[in-house]
């Protein structure tokens, strides 16, 4: 039987990193979680998202800030504690290949 989603190397991608400012949002949890472990960087690079929330600040090309290593320019840097939003997210989902999509890694239907 064949996998649901193609098999997709999310640190190799980066689409779904690439929103619109307020729209990565980050939940209580993650913030109490990036306390607890001193990640003040994290903390400090949040801004007040949609509905309320706070979010992931974005660069000026409307890329999370956390996206890009040296040498990995869409591999995550805070991807061993990166917010739930993104663990949850799934690789190849209908969500994913609509960014893939509209960062033209694959071709528009």
């Amino acid at each position: 039987m064949d996998a649901p989603y193609p098999l997709i190397d999310c640190r190799r991608c980066g689409a779904c990193c690439h929103q619109r400012p307020g729209t990565i949002l980050v939940t209580d949890q993650d913030i109490a979680f990036w306390r607890s472990i001193g990640r003040a960087d994290i903390l400090s690079q949040l801004t007040p998202g949609h509905f309320g929330e706070q979010a992931f600040e974005m660069t000026a090309d409307e890329a999370c800030v956390h996206l890009g290593k040296p040498g990995a320019a869409n591999d995550c840097s805070i991807h061993e504690v990166r917010a739930r939003v993104c663990r949850e997210f799934e690789a190849g989902c209908q969500q994913c290949r609509e960014f893939r999509r509209d960062r033209g890694i694959e071709p528009k239907k």
